[in-house]
């Protein structure tokens, strides 16, 4: 299972419901954190995750996407999964616990913080392009292979995915 914590004003505008649960059984691979943003007067969703900070930035999803916002953001990281060459075995992991989402309240400040940090980010990568010159998957690459987090040891999102799969499993 993920859970997602998603801020109140992003709850309203999903047709899932924030639950409560406790979390201190999932481990933080499973667990994301989700927020809206605008880039050249078009909303944008974030989702980061809590321990390796692999990134999915959607673009101009339209009302029916929200809709079906665990089908979405289930396609759409397999997609960001197989883009990035993810190893088979994580991404069969990170897919199969994908397949039941749980939305909750944002609780990862570290997460929101790193995600504040991408944003900033990818508005100077961005910068200079109208929206329809931004290409949504050099961005997703960009954020996950080239941002580096001091929080990471300065390293790379799929570069601590890939670490953390390597000894979960050694």
């Amino acid at each position: 299972m993920f859970t997602i914590g998603v801020t109140e004003k992003l709850a309203k505008s999903l047709p899932m419901d924030r639950e409560e649960i406790d979390k201190s059984d999932i481990p933080d691979i499973y667990r994301w954190q989700m927020n809206q943003f605008v880039l050249e007067d078009t909303e944008g969703l974030i989702l980061m995750n809590d321990r390796t900070a692999v990134t999915l930035i959607l673009f101009g999803l339209e009302k029916e996407q929200y809709e079906n916002i665990d089908n979405v953001l289930r396609g759409s990281l397999k997609q960001l999964l197989q883009m990035l060459h993810v190893k088979e075995e994580s991404k069969d992991d990170l897919l199969e616990q994908s397949k039941k989402i749980t939305l909750t309240k944002t609780d990862n400040r570290r997460t929101l913080g790193r995600m504040n940090e991408a944003l900033k980010m990818m508005e100077r990568f961005t910068d200079g392009r109208t929206y329809e010159e931004v290409d949504a998957v050099e961005v997703n690459r960009w954020m996950n292979e080239e941002m580096l987090y001091l929080t990471l040891e300065h390293k790379n999102p799929i570069d601590e995915l890939n670490r953390y799969y390597d000894h979960k499993h050694s």
